[in-house]
């Protein structure tokens, strides 16, 4: 069996499916968009309708899920269960509304299929761009609060720069606000409560549905548990844990020179603004800047050459 590091080529989510998004993942990150209301770049899925295609070697053009009969356990590092991953790459023209996501007994339970954690990396942001991490009730409950009209102003807001990290396990109340790209890794669901939607309607002037009993079941008010940050040098550069969850791991990566990446596990690795150079064997595969690769758990060994930061997301 012959596994290789697979680049892929992202699905996009746009127009009445983000109305939120802009165009910068086009004109700032190289994605072919299908229109300027683009607010997602799938840049690794196996969720049906939205999944992203592999772009090199003998399975060019091949799913993820197509894989898995091939590949098995070599691709994923795992004995059964549904690709447990999604990535993206996110533009938001506008606020998204202020959600939450289950965890997976909830989900499990009342949907059917896990629930979702996720992890934000801010690659860019206007100036002045905040998003929303968090709830402070004032010692109410949540309900008391959406009863009495307090939502908006309860919002624990976040003025957010280039490099920032923010975790967001299930459970945390959130939204990005608008002038904001970024990375996110997650689980793979796309089970969403949406709590509040800022009063906005769509073009048939009817606003968007509101989830908020499901919401109050699974929202928390407590504080957000704190992000990692351990960094370690490395032959080639320096590691850095930014984010870990019990379904996932996030390190950011510096390269100076050619850098060994664990063997073993599944990971998707994404370039920045500088590209880099996958290695294995005998073989080389250039990533453009913004591109991203699966690196499959059966690969032996993989070294990454190049002189910035990557990203490299991981099931834990």
């Amino acid at each position: 069996m012959n596994v290789y590091p697979l680049v892929m080529t992202p699905s996009f989510r746009h127009g009445s499916e983000t109305p939120w998004g802009g165009h910068a993942l086009k004109d700032l990150f190289g994605k072919n968009t299908p229109d300027d209301i683009t607010g997602e770049s799938l840049e690794v899925s196996a969720l049906p309708g939205h999944e992203s295609r592999v772009a090199n070697g003998e399975h060019a053009g091949k799913t993820l899920r197509d894989l898995f009969p091939v590949w098995g356990k070599a691709l994923t590092g795992l004995n059964q269960g549904d690709f447990p991953l999604l990535l993206k790459i996110l533009d938001t023209r506008q606020p998204l509304s202020v959600q939450v996501h289950p965890d997976d007994s909830y989900a499990l339970s009342h949907e059917g299929k896990p629930g979702k954690s996720e992890a934000w990396y801010i690659l860019d942001a206007a100036p002045g761009a905040q998003l929303v991490y968090g709830i402070d009730t004032h010692g109410e409950s949540l309900r008391s609060v959406l009863d009495g009209g307090l939502l908006e102003s309860s919002l624990c807001r976040r003025e957010v720069h280039t490099g920032d990290v923010f975790y967001i396990p299930a459970g945390t109340i959130h939204a990005l606000g608008s002038g904001i790209r970024c990375y996110e890794i997650q689980q793979a669901s796309d089970i969403t409560y949406r709590l509040w939607d800022w009063g906005r309607t769509g073009k048939d002037g009817k606003p968007r549905a509101l989830h908020i009993e499901q919401a109050l079941s699974v929202s928390q008010t407590g504080t957000v548990p704190p992000k990692a940050g351990h960094t370690e040098e490395l032959p080639g550069g320096r590691r850095t844990l930014l984010v870990s969850d019990p379904h996932f791991q996030l390190y950011a990566y510096d390269l100076s020179g050619s850098l060994s990446l664990p063997a073993g596990k599944m990971q998707f690795l994404t370039a920045t603004a500088k590209g880099c150079t996958l290695c294995w064997e005998d073989h080389r595969e250039s990533l453009l800047p913004w591109q991203s690769a699966v690196i499959p758990a059966g690969l032996p060994e993989i070294a990454v050459e190049g002189s910035g930061r990557i990203l490299v997301s991981s099931p834990a």
